[in-house]
């Protein structure tokens, strides 16, 4: 069995950002309430390349460049919630990649331009998701809760 050591430091971060029309205890619902990695992951699925999701996590996965390649790539979203207004709150998601080695960070490193687009699409579409679940919610809570 492989066993895959990341350091502590992230290789890449990136953070995505969107004002949501709802108190910070509905927005922190509606965070709850998603899916972090299932979409990324179905949609890897879907382009023909989950052969190399090496493994789903709860916040995120853990990829390999080639089925014999022993480096993986830890990649990790984190979603923060913070009041703005009492009717307002701004929700977070950060974005953290890591490599277990230098040659799985040199390739990270040069094809960010197109992982870190498919990553930064995930997470608008996780703050879109959000938002809408948390804007449903204070417009009709009824509705939203079924």
């Amino acid at each position: 069995m492989l066993t895959v050591h990341h350091t502590t430091e992230q290789d890449v971060s990136e953070s995505f950002s969107r004002t949501v029309g709802a108190p910070e205890a509905t927005a922190r619902a509606a965070v709850e309430r998603i899916d972090l990695v299932g979409p990324i992951v179905e949609a890897l699925v879907a382009a023909g390349v989950g052969e190399h999701i090496a493994t789903p996590c709860a916040d995120g996965l853990v990829w390999q460049f080639g089925v014999d390649d022993p480096g993986r790539l830890r990649i990790a979203w984190d979603v923060t919630v913070r009041p703005e207004t009492e009717d307002a709150t701004l929700v977070s998601i950060s974005l953290h990649a890591t490599a277990s080695d230098e040659a799985t960070r040199a390739r990270l490193l040069e094809s960010w331009p197109v992982i870190g687009s498919v990553a930064e699409l995930h997470a608008q579409r996780l703050l879109h998701r959000i938002e809408v679940l948390a804007e449903d919610e204070v417009e009709d809570p009824f509705r939203a809760a079924a």
